[in-house]
């Protein structure tokens, strides 16, 4: 068996389909790696990058999802017959992914344990970060769902913080809290006055996790912020 691996993910690809390797393809950053009127029925594996999806309402808005990175899929679901309506798919910074077709993806979940195994964990994932989604756009105000997307996207560096490298801009913030970017300027001011973040390098470093922790734990009561 083969695997394809990246920053110790191992995705498992089965061997007999294409005498080695799967094809692969190259997205430069901002190049759509799947649109709505996309009828090839590939399976894209996002084998290094990333990918924003996102829905495109009839007046133009655009709703944004979890990003995904490598040993996540693009277009899996379209294997089921039911692939997300009028989802873009749309690379984030520059990426290459493997290209399975329909049966090939559908014959990797019926043989190849480890295969199937990743498609569950990836669509469970999915699945978790949409309910958290919905719980926030439903409970959290503005400011706290700020916070939550500041924790959410950030990764951990030597030292334990939290660090968003490169920083996003503000209008990419309100992009995902379904918010306008004066407000999150105006947010984010607040806190690095309040020595909560630093974004004096180029990137957002969290100063204060607990504090955005404690705030948005008062919005949610019982609930736990994942």
């Amino acid at each position: 068996m083969l695997t394809a691996t990246h920053m110790a993910i191992e995705v498992p690809l089965p061997a007999p389909f294409l005498s080695g390797s799967f094809p692969r393809r190259q997205f430069a950053k901002g190049a759509f790696i799947k649109q709505p009127d996309d009828r090839s029925g590939n399976i894209y594996l996002i084998e290094t990058g990333k990918v924003v999806p996102f829905f495109l309402g009839p007046q133009g808005q655009d709703v944004p999802f979890k990003e995904l990175e490598a040993g996540d899929f693009v277009g899996d679901l379209s294997a089921f017959g039911s692939d997300e309506p009028a989802t873009y798919f749309q690379a984030v910074e520059d990426t290459v992914v493997l290209v399975l077709n329909r049966g090939q993806f559908l014959e990797a979940l019926r043989t190849v344990p480890e295969f199937a195994e990743l498609v569950t964990k990836t669509l469970y994932s999915r699945l978790r970060i949409m309910k958290q989604l919905y719980i926030e756009s439903r409970l959290l105000p503005m400011k706290a769902r700020l916070y939550a997307e500041l924790i959410r996207h950030a990764v951990r560096d030597a030292r334990g913080r939290l660090r968003i490298v490169p920083a996003p801009t503000h209008a990419e913030l309100a992009r995902r809290i379904a918010s306008q970017r004066e407000t999150v300027t105006k947010q984010m001011s607040h806190l690095v006055k309040m020595g909560v973040i630093d974004n004096s390098a180029g990137y957002i470093e969290v100063a204060d996790e607990a504090y955005l922790r404690s705030e948005i734990g008062k919005e949610l009561g019982f609930l736990d912020f994942q």
